[in-house]
């Protein structure tokens, strides 16, 4: 290597040299832990509340667990995790975090072996003693001895805990997987194993398999275009050139498709149960406006929209299969409704025509981020077209922030212009974003990318698109309780 060459140890050398002291920062870090952590122990004492433990069940009614709910202890919980986040990439090697990063993978291989053999049920009797790796294998006829390695590296990640040697217990995170359902109805039949399922294993199962699966081909697939075109890694994961959702409408694809709705289901758990009147003012709406819920899979959301607003009357949009699902659970959840002629059912693909042309209210949740730019501005153009002068278009959706300071940016313009798009940012030294902390709506990014194409938007990418497809931003809601928000645009 010539004198003149980089070497990467040289670099280092001299950045560490003409660097400042660093250990300000760090001390900046821990400090940000600890007056955290003063807050959160001060609500639970004022509240005569133990805090959670990790060694224990989750237990959703107790009031530890209400109270991590509150507003003032959430944003607290944020900065803690946040903080020690960015301490520990600091203070470790590089070598050591990109080790732990690069294997990753692992934990969502085994969280997903750990979901399809049940082994939260399984432990959920035994309680804090425990089962035995041979016990929990038996029922699947597993590997043992695998089982127990497996669970031993979850258990290394705060997933389960090993008791004693091979003898594995719950604790509060792997319990959230419990489905609530008796384990010999999970063995005896597997088609339905997730039917009137709780807790988060179908969400963990379908993200550990499917997308999982696509993840492992988003290089080939930014770097290598399939046939001269640039394909999504689902498609080359599942050698198929179906768009995602017309794929899981094939005959074989039956268990991977009831996965996904009740996945979707099972991750409003993330949310407080009135995160959806967190936002736009349902209440301002008139006796008989019509809510228009495009996309709306089972109804859900439009259902506890209409369960504290009276005065509504909705139509649930979506294919065929989403559609009977959607009446189902209207009948389950809010049959008076139905009684009444307050809802509607109608089988709609949202990339034609829009037929509900005196529509109060045009709702859309969770589906522009599944589609890349130029779809999105089609299924807006359509709304549009049907949309009356009053017509509001409300778009429920993660709005990313930036990893870096916006004060030059786009986004900044748009939030000093836009009433309630301006947003909390970090403390500093933390990420404005708050780093690891938010990590979930990153995540999300990437995996609807690589099921539909999809992108998970910045503030300026929002209005952007909506004015392309005819609507414009005119307001947006930003609440403590979700970390998604209202976006509400008006037809142009």
């Amino acid at each position: 290597m010539g004198e003149g060459a980089y070497h990467p140890l040289r670099h280092s050398e001299i950045s560490l040299m003409t660097s400042p002291d660093y250990f300000p920062t760090l001390r900046r870090l821990a400090n940000t832990i600890n007056e955290s952590l003063d807050v959160m122990e001060a609500v639970f004492t004022r509240s005569q509340t133990p805090f959670p433990s990790l060694d224990f069940a989750f237990n959703p009614t107790h009031r530890s667990e209400i109270l991590q709910r509150d507003p003032e202890v959430a944003g607290a919980a944020l900065n803690i995790v946040a903080a020690a986040a960015q301490l520990s990439a600091a203070v470790s090697t590089p070598g050591i975090s990109l080790w732990n990063a690069s294997n990753s993978f692992l934990i969502s291989a085994c969280l997903r072996v750990a979901a399809e053999l049940n082994v939260a049920e399984l432990l959920r009797d035994p309680g804090p003693s425990g089962l035995n790796a041979k016990d929990i294998a038996a029922p699947s006829n597993a590997d043992a001895r695998l089982l127990a390695r497996i669970l031993r590296l979850l258990a290394t990640h705060q997933i389960f805990r090993e008791v004693s040697p091979n003898i594995f217990a719950n604790n509060r995170i792997s319990s959230f997987l419990d489905k609530g359902k008796p384990t010999k109805a999970l063995f005896d039949n597997r088609v339905t194993r997730l039917t009137g399922s709780e807790g988060f294993g179908g969400f963990v199962e379908l993200f550990s398999d499917d997308s999982y699966k696509s993840a492992g081909y988003l290089t080939e697939t930014i770097l290598e275009p399939r046939d001269g075109v640039r394909d999504l890694p689902y498609t080359r994961a599942f050698n198929t050139h179906e768009l995602f959702y017309y794929w899981l409408e094939r005959p074989e694809n039956a268990y991977k498709r009831e996965r996904f709705g009740i996945g979707m289901r099972q991750s409003l758990t993330m949310e407080a149960p009135d995160a959806v009147f967190q936002g736009f003012p349902w209440k301002s709406l008139p006796e008989g406006a019509i809510l228009v819920d495009v996309g709306g899979g089972n109804g859900h959301v439009s259902m506890q929209i209409a369960q504290g607003n009276p005065q509504l009357h909705v139509v649930v949009q979506d294919l065929e299969h989403a559609v009977d699902g959607a009446r189902q659970h209207w009948e389950e959840g809010f049959l008076s409704s139905i009684q009444e002629g307050k809802v509607k059912f109608q089988v709609h693909d949202f990339f034609t025509p829009q037929p509900i042309k005196d529509a109060s209210v045009f709702l859309l949740r969770w589906i522009v981020h599944n589609w890349p730019d130029n779809r999105v501005v089609e299924f807006l153009q359509h709304l549009r077209d049907a949309a009356q002068p009053t017509t509001r278009l409300i778009v429920i959706e993660n709005v990313l922030s930036l990893a870096c300071p916006p004060s030059s940016s786009s986004d900044a313009d748009a939030e000093r212009t836009i009433p309630g798009a301006e947003r909390a940012k970090a403390p500093e030294p933390l990420l404005p974003n708050w780093g690891v902390g938010t990590a979930g709506a990153y995540y999300w990014d990437l995996v609807v990318h690589c099921w539909h194409g999809g992108v998970e938007r910045t503030l300026s990418e929002f209005i952007d698109v909506l004015a392309k497809g005819g609507w414009k931003l005119v307001h947006v809601y930003h609440s403590s309780k979700t970390v998604f928000s209202h976006l509400e645009a008006i037809p142009v």
